[in-house]
């Protein structure tokens, strides 16, 4: 934890693909996994760090190259579960990995406002399909988003800027 200073909370770990994340609406409310390997804090949790609107929110990935890639987003909040635990991203987004959260003006980008979604809760922007249902793994999707970092287990993949 001594990125940028420290004083950062781990919401989501993954190192590997032994466990999935295609998990239901209570299992991300209330967190899954093992921190020290692969995890997901909990909604619920996220929300009571991120309510009083100071938080930032910085993704970092290792691809299999060795190479890291981050993207550091100025404010992040998510909202309560009576909300569907909307995302909300404000501010300027700096970093290596590109941003896909904020909004760019592309129809597939820019999550902010968007719910979470979970194949037995559909919240995403979608008229069309449940996106967590047919990606496999709970997110905040706009029509099935291409920022997704809890599907399926991936190394190979990664589209950089």
């Amino acid at each position: 934890m001594k990125t940028r200073g420290g004083g950062w909370t781990v919401i989501q770990k993954r190192v590997d693909g032994s466990l999935s994340f295609d998990e239901n609406w209570a299992a991300y409310k209330n967190g899954f996994g093992t921190p020290e390997q692969n995890d997901w804090i909990g909604n619920d949790v996220i929300h009571h760090l991120t309510k009083e609107n100071n938080s930032s929110l910085y993704v970092s990935i290792t691809l299999q190259n060795g190479r890291s890639l981050y993207e550091l987003y100025e404010k992040f909040t998510i909202s309560n579960e009576t909300e569907k635990y909307k995302l909300f991203l404000a501010g300027t987004a700096v970093g290596t990995l590109g941003d896909s959260l904020l909004d760019t003006g592309s129809f597939y980008f820019g999550l902010s406002g968007m719910k979470f979604s979970t194949s037995d809760r559909d919240n995403d922007g979608s008229s069309y399909k449940n996106c967590a249902a047919h990606y496999k793994g709970g997110w905040w999707f706009k029509s099935c988003s291409r920022a997704f970092l809890n599907g399926p287990w991936s190394p190979d993949t990664w589209y950089e800027p």
